[in-house]
């Protein structure tokens, strides 16, 4: 199998789809996580080019796949993290000891589930309500999907490697299960904060604007969690 170094997603991409980067591209601004926050300049990476005109389409054609899925990751993310800020403004009215716990959800069985040291009464009781909002359901779903077809090796999104764009590692992206590798394992406030995290400034300054890019730096994070398949077993 030709692997193609391609970059990770990039705070440069438009808000449509049909605006993909077009193939081939051989250089990239950096993920934000790599940012100068003392400059205004996004750093600049080169990747290895594909050698050939098939992987030239290979490039191409995994670029366009996974945009889209950036992109809902970006909006899901935002929906999810208003909609849980407003379940805890209103826990902490009518249940301020709930509210100072170190609650979380993540999805089981396609329902959302509360995560914690919480007595099992209060985890139903906070799991019902939150399941019971449709606005915070759809766009976890969302979320799940957008994270399935942005990781999940395919014909349309093939193996490659390339930097992560949260760790800055040198990543396989070449995962299999990835619905059942996350399934019961995200914390989503969690990665809600350690989203927002790839945008601090480590000098103390203000924070980087992450733009339509936050979506895809959750998914970087997960990816940078799951487990890989070695090429040698593919």
């Amino acid at each position: 199998m030709n692997v193609t170094a391609i970059p990770a997603a990039s705070p440069s991409y438009a808000r449509s789809a049909s605006q993909a980067p077009s193939a081939p591209t051989f250089s990239a601004s950096a993920a934000a996580s790599t940012l100068d926050r003392n400059s205004s300049t996004m750093l600049t990476l080169t990747y290895s080019a594909p050698d050939s005109a098939e992987q030239q389409t290979l490039y191409a054609k995994t670029l366009a796949t996974r945009t889209g899925p950036m992109l809902a990751a970006d909006d899901s993310i935002k929906t999810i993290e208003d909609r849980l800020q407003k379940f805890q403004k209103n826990l902490a009215l009518a249940r301020p000891d709930l509210a100072k716990t170190d609650w979380d959800i993540t999805v089981k069985d396609g329902k959302i589930k509360v995560t914690g040291d919480i007595d099992p009464d209060d985890k139903r009781s906070m799991e019902a309500r939150l399941n019971n909002d449709q606005a915070l359901v759809g766009a976890v779903k969302s979320y799940m999907g957008a994270a399935n077809a942005y990781l999940e090796t395919s014909a349309d999104n093939p193996a490659y490697t390339a930097m992560n764009g949260f760790t800055g590692k040198s990543t396989l992206y070449n995962f299999k299960e990835v619905g059942k590798q996350l399934e019961g394992k995200i914390s989503f406030k969690e990665l809600i904060a350690a989203s927002w995290s790839a945008y601090d400034n480590p000098n103390g300054g203000e924070a980087a604007d992450p733009g339509n890019y936050r979506g895809a730096t959750s998914l970087e994070i997960l990816a940078s969690r799951l487990t890989s398949t070695a090429l040698s077993e593919v």
